[in-house]
């Protein structure tokens, strides 16, 4: 676990904050909700077999557990691509209290007390934060999206959009399933090559018949290829897979399972 990650827990509520970021955040984990079940108990995913009650509480209960409005929670619609969003006043709310009307898997924003949620069970989700202007973003990104660019097309928008600046720029990786646990087939790295080209290949372990993927170390080095200065650039080092005590990990489960959530509010 990278030195700045810090394990939080107040009673049964339990998650992960980084000191770099100096705004209300958290990486949950499965616990200190009220959901049952597969999805017992901190499950925020409305489309995995849960009660939607026992989701909306989830959701109140991590409000007030980081002192965020959750009312103004705004979520990703998760599709494994490179859309990204920015989050504006008619837009807050949406996926919890208003109906999504983007399919975007990054969302970034520039208003204060809005919360800014992405989903990962496995998946690197990555929290960006700009000191100098005062915005922030969430980033989704399995393989694909990673193949995809989504990290510094995020970066693109936040830059365009909301003026944000690549030299002052944070960005922290999640927990997610780290390379050790990550094995793929032939598939996975041919379609990364294709996209990304040789920048993956320092990044992909060939282990028998099998491939072995770092998605950590190649989101890091496209966060720093994009302009993020090196220490600005953190990755959590922590592995939902083998911390499946704390963390869902879609392939330890067979996809039986609930969802952490990544949070950033300004």
């Amino acid at each position: 676990m990278h030195e700045s990650m810090r394990r939080v827990q107040h009673g049964p509520f339990l998650y992960y904050t980084c000191s770099r970021l100096p705004v209300r955040h958290a990486f949950t984990t499965r616990f200190g909700g009220v959901s049952t079940g597969h999805c017992e108990s901190l499950n925020l995913g409305f489309n995995r077999g849960d009660e939607e009650a026992n989701v909306r509480e989830n959701y109140r209960r991590l409000a007030a557990e980081t002192g965020v409005d959750e009312t103004r929670f705004t979520l990703t619609k998760q599709i494994h691509e490179s859309e990204v969003s920015v989050v504006t006043e008619d837009k807050v709310g949406m996926g919890l209290h208003r109906p999504m009307a983007w399919q975007s898997d990054a969302i970034v924003t520039a208003l204060p007390d809005t919360p800014l949620i992405g989903f990962y069970a496995d998946c690197v989700v990555t929290l960006l934060y700009d000191p100098a202007t005062r915005t922030a973003g969430v980033c989704h990104s399995g393989w694909r999206g990673m193949a995809a660019g989504i990290l510094p097309k995020a970066v693109s928008v936040m830059e365009a959009q909301l003026g944000a600046r690549r030299d002052s720029l944070i960005a922290v990786l999640g927990p997610s399933i780290r390379q050790e646990c990550f094995e793929t087939d032939a598939d996975v790295p041919t379609a990364m090559e294709q996209q990304l080209g040789a920048l993956v290949r320092p990044y992909i372990a060939e282990k028998g018949v099998k491939f072995h993927v770092d998605l950590q170390g190649i989101g890091v080095k496209l966060l720093e290829d994009a302009g993020l200065r090196p220490e600005n650039v953190i990755d959590s080092g922590i592995c939902t897979m083998c911390r499946s005590d704390e963390f869902w990990s879609h392939r330890k489960t067979h996809g039986v399972r609930g969802v952490q959530g990544a949070m950033i509010c300004l």
